[in-house]
């Protein structure tokens, strides 16, 4: 197995940094903070229209940066316009890999109708960085794609079922299992359906707020994504 591989369920990732009301969402100043508190992270990876893999949640930028255009229609170069709630710009992925150094990042590729090149974009990036990265989608056949282009580090599956149909959270563990997926990343809501159709695989699981639900992340051996709890009680 290579150097690069590693379990994913033996850590605990803040969710879109650490950050707070002074530290937006998925900025440097998020990752600067999980760092420091020595906590691995979850990000969120869309593509530019010149296709840089950029580090934001949303589809569009109104809620964070208050302007009405989607992320998908704007170059990387033209993003430095519309900066973060605190003045920073939107991040791109290579920028945060350098930030994180060794700690544990879960990359999400997020995949709004067709995916793109997202894969490929983000594959290109991480091949030639150190550190202990792993990738995840909700979308299948990016999944799939993942699966196939990233042979040295761990990938993972998000899942929920819509409206908690126990078939259907089973059938997302047997898609995981079926796509070689390295890992299972289900809301916390039917993480015990998931634990018990995983066949073993690490779990990880989001989006962890309270002590009961970092003691059910635990209960199943699932690395919590958190926020709102403090970085040392979700890594303790």
């Amino acid at each position: 197995m290579s150097d690069l591989f590693f379990d994913v369920s033996g850590f605990a990732y803040a969710h879109r940094g650490l950050w707070d009301a002074a530290l937006p969402e998925n900025s440097i100043a998020a990752f600067q903070a999980a760092r420091i508190a020595g906590v691995g992270v979850e990000l969120d990876v869309r593509l530019t229209a010149d296709e840089v893999p950029i580090v934001f949640h949303d589809a569009g930028l109104q809620r964070m940066c208050n302007h009405r255009e989607r992320i998908e229609r704007i170059t990387a170069a033209d993003l430095g316009y519309w900066p973060l709630p605190d003045g920073t710009p939107i991040p791109t992925l290579a920028e945060v890999l350098g930030v994180m150094g060794d700690l544990p990042i879960l990359i999400e590729l997020k995949v709004d109708g067709q995916a793109g090149p997202i894969a490929e974009r983000v594959t290109e990036v991480i091949s030639g960085a150190g550190g202990q990265l792993a990738v995840m989608s909700f979308d299948e056949p990016t999944v799939a794609r993942l699966c196939r282009l990233v042979t040295e580090r761990p990938v993972g599956l998000l899942c929920i079922a819509d409206n908690q149909v126990e078939e259907d959270i089973i059938g997302k563990a047997a898609t995981a299992r079926g796509l070689g997926c390295d890992y299972i990343a289900p809301h916390h809501s039917v993480l015990e359906t998931v634990a018990e159709a995983s066949g073993g695989l690490p779990l990880v699981t989001w989006t962890i707020r309270t002590k009961d639900e970092l003691a059910l992340a635990r209960k199943h051996g699932a690395a919590p994504i958190f926020e709102t709890i403090s970085a040392a009680l979700a890594k303790s």
